[in-house]
């Protein structure tokens, strides 16, 4: 679903600056200079979005159920790690990036689900993927999220990363975690 949501955004744009609607391409070119950096410092979120009724039914197709099992103390800052990534992330996605169950379960935290900093790039689509509360996962980024000195962020990292998604086939488990450990390093540094 991204990655179609992602070529018809870049799509439209290509539409917007080759026909006659050009003189809307360039504000948000500008637009896009300007705001650069947004995905890299905490990203912009939108709970309107985030609490759209079709994530409800979402949740209920896949089916994708978070499971509590410590409380987690919101003057804290987090590092989680999802497994698996799968195909489509579609448990992170549901999990973290709408209002369904995250923000019930642990009253006080907002995540922030660190994606592949490429999305990004992408015009118009990079606006709705921050507005969910996704941000890139360079770590910088991370380090933004967990520096909060008021506590309240979980930052959510998707463990085997998109090498991971290669390897998701009916029946297996594979983690691929031995040449990732850039995370546990982040974990230490910010305590």
């Amino acid at each position: 679903f991204l990655s179609l949501a992602a070529e018809f955004c870049c799509g439209f744009f290509v539409i917007l600056i080759l026909g006659n609607f050009w003189f809307l391409a360039v504000p948000y070119l500008v637009w896009l200079y300007l705001d650069w950096e947004t995905p890299c410092t905490g990203g912009r979120r939108y709970h309107w979005v985030r609490n759209w009724t079709i994530w409800k039914y979402f949740r209920e197709y896949f089916p994708i159920q978070l499971i509590k099992t410590t409380d987690l103390n919101p003057n804290h800052n987090y590092l989680l790690g999802f497994h698996p990534h799968g195909v489509l992330v579609a448990g992170a996605f549901g999990n973290f990036c709408t209002g369904t169950s995250f923000t019930d379960l642990f009253p006080g935290l907002t995540p922030y689900l660190h994606i592949m900093p490429i999305w990004f790039g992408c015009p118009f689509f990079r606006e709705y993927i921050m507005s969910a509360g996704m941000v890139s996962a360079s770590k910088e980024s991370v380090s933004n999220v967990l520096n909060n000195e008021a506590g309240g962020h979980a930052s959510v990292i998707v463990i085997g990363g998109a090498e991971e998604s290669l390897n998701a086939h009916p029946g297996s488990l594979t983690l691929n975690i031995l040449k990732r450990k850039g995370f546990i390093k982040m974990a230490l540094k910010h305590g």
